[in-house]
């Protein structure tokens, strides 16, 4: 395979760093978009839809928290199934912390869809984001898309560097990117409806809040912004 120049030049960054790499873990868990960013970083085929368990026998799953009873998956075969199931129980499940344990199950899932190259250029781009140094973090996430296209993931990691950048547009578009790839993808939801409202945008705020809450009706603070947004969007007669 042929790298494009600027992807070659950010891996052989890349592997340069990666020795120091090991300190910075604690930095490399997913977080939501803040509500404004901040200028400094805060500390195979199915046979039709799954269907979620009764509450009774959700007591009785075992195995990895947020799985329900599920096998961890193997291949991505295994993954996109698993997936399919973790998302019907999150948008069922009535119980906020099942709930939010089913939705961290799922963002780790999402990174075996990205391999391990595409995931280690993500991790570095958001270490120097947690810095405030977004200009830095900028060329892994572009070697990310570029490397994985079709991986959602890599398209929303991308779009909350351009929002912190205050680059609203690029960040709502690489936001359609991932939700093309990815309708169930929570965070670039979740992220597309606070850009959306920083940019005076209600009314299609209020619809992808209300997507958002079908696909994870318990995420944390989703049901507050769309009532107010409800409340305002209906207050000036659209």
């Amino acid at each position: 395979m042929i790298f494009p120049a600027r992807v070659l030049i950010v891996l052989l960054g890349l592997l340069a760093g990666t020795a120091s790499a090991a300190a910075d873990d604690e930095l490399l868990k997913t977080q939501p978009f803040p509500a404004e960013p901040a200028p400094a970083p805060p500390p195979a085929a199915k046979q039709g839809p799954p269907v979620a368990p009764s509450p009774g026998a959700v007591a009785e799953q075992k195995g990895p928290p947020g799985m329900m009873g599920l096998p961890w998956p193997k291949t991505p075969e295994e993954v996109s199934k698993t997936l399919d199931n973790l998302y019907a129980y999150l948008a069922t499940e009535g119980d906020h912390r099942q709930a939010g344990e089913i939705g961290a199950a799922i963002e780790r899932l999402w990174r075996m869809e990205g391999g391990d190259t595409v995931n280690l250029l993500i991790d570095r781009g958001e270490i120097f984001s947690s810095r405030n140094e977004n200009e830095k973090a900028l060329p892994f996430l572009d070697a990310a898309v570029e490397l994985a296209p079709q991986y959602a993931d890599a398209w929303s990691h991308r779009a909350y560097v351009e929002y912190r950048m205050n680059n609203y547009t690029a960040a709502l578009g690489d936001l359609r990117r991932a939700l093309a790839l990815e309708p169930n993808h929570f965070r670039a939801l979740d992220a597309m409806g606070k850009i959306l409202v920083l940019m005076g945008e209600k009314k299609a705020a209020l619809e992808v809040y209300n997507q958002l809450l079908k696909v994870h009706p318990n995420i944390e603070g989703g049901e507050t912004e769309r009532d107010k947004l409800k409340k305002e969007v209906e207050g000036q007669g659209i």
